[in-house]
């Protein structure tokens, strides 16, 4: 359920990157989320994943705390909730946990550092986002992340290397997918 496109992040290969102003965005309001989830269920799944673009505020993580309540509440404890909504505190990660949360999806897209600051600007920090994936790691998720294929400037070594940082950081889930330039991005 992807209930938000409104993110803060400016990712230079990303169409919902915050300086995108051709997207229509939307964000879905707390019942509409519930209402999804409930069907899901009914429907015979056993886990959602709930994903957003990246906001980092007190008043969003209160939102997806009361989002994560009520899915506990309504589905019960062994209702798999999965979360996908970029980089947060230790402290926002261990709250989510706490009000029902299993898994986290966080992807590096890199693990190439110098790679990584190339498509990304300079307010993101590879250092934050190898730490964001540790800190779920302690408190108890089971953790996803993943890189791009086919980045422009991407060697062999590069994603051999990218098998080497899942090994090291030893997560639970692993996706690789390939780079699609989206023509409303720098690097589109």
């Amino acid at each position: 359920i992807e209930w938000s496109n409104v993110c803060s992040k400016n990712c230079f290969y990303c169409g919902i990157r915050h300086g995108n102003n051709i997207v229509s965005r939307y964000r879905m309001t707390e019942d509409e989320i519930i209402r999804l989830v409930e069907k899901a269920r009914l429907e015979g799944y056993g886990n959602v994943v709930l994903q957003s673009g990246e906001i980092e505020s007190e008043s969003n993580a209160l939102f997806v705390e009361r989002v994560l309540k009520k899915i506990a509440s309504t589905c019960g404890p062994s209702f798999g909730i999965t979360l996908s909504l970029g980089e947060q505190s230790e402290d926002v990660y261990k709250r989510w946990r706490q009000a029902g949360a299993h898994r986290y999806l966080l992807r590096i897209e890199t693990s190439d550092r110098k790679l990584y600051e190339k498509i990304h600007p300079p307010q993101c920090s590879y250092e934050r986002r190898r730490e964001c994936i540790r800190s779920l790691s302690r408190l108890g998720y089971q953790v996803g992340t993943g890189v791009m294929c086919a980045l422009p400037g991407q060697t062999i070594e590069s994603l051999a290397d990218d098998i080497c940082f899942f090994a090291d950081e030893n997560v639970d889930m692993i996706g690789m997918g390939p780079y699609i330039p989206h023509e409303e991005t720098p690097m589109g």
